[in-house]
């Protein structure tokens, strides 16, 4: 009787822990396509800017479709770290390292926003300079995601 107890629940315990696999590979799916998004977006915008015949009513709208995954990804990490409230000093490491990645996103696509609203010809340079910014740090975040995964 006993032996059927204990392989009862071992065989509980291990089902218990599929599902959080599944949701840590969802969460860094979802972690995943938010920056792809929002480099493919940047990306987009910072081509869009170097046109001669800029459209800038279309960079506007280009810059807000990536409000939509910068939220996802705030929504994300608060969500993540409400669940996980003890990693070990490594993953906090590139934790931190994730959250600080985020909110640099954050700051520089506000101020591409803010840019955009204001005179288009006039900032111009400095649209496709955030633009690019936010390129190189959805890479660098992406990369960050990555470390966590493999941990």
């Amino acid at each position: 009787m006993t032996m059927r107890l204990l392989t009862a629940t071992l065989t509980g315990l291990a089902l218990a822990a599929i599902p959080s696999v599944a949701l840590e590979k969802e969460f860094v799916s979802q972690m995943m396509d938010s920056a792809k998004n929002i480099e493919r977006d940047a990306s987009l915008v910072s081509a869009a800017v170097r046109l001669k015949n800029l459209d800038a009513e279309d960079v506007r709208k280009k810059i807000e479709a990536m409000s939509a995954d910068l939220a996802k990804l705030q929504e994300l990490v608060n969500s993540y770290e409400a669940s996980h409230p003890k990693l070990s000093a490594r993953d906090q490491q590139d934790w931190q390292a994730l959250k600080e990645k985020v909110q640099l996103l954050e700051i520089f696509h506000g101020q591409k926003k803010q840019l955009a609203a204001g005179d288009f010809s006039k900032n111009r340079g400095l649209i496709r300079a955030h633009a690019d910014g936010v390129v190189r740090r959805a890479k660098m975040l992406q990369q960050t995601v990555a470390r966590l995964q493999r941990s």
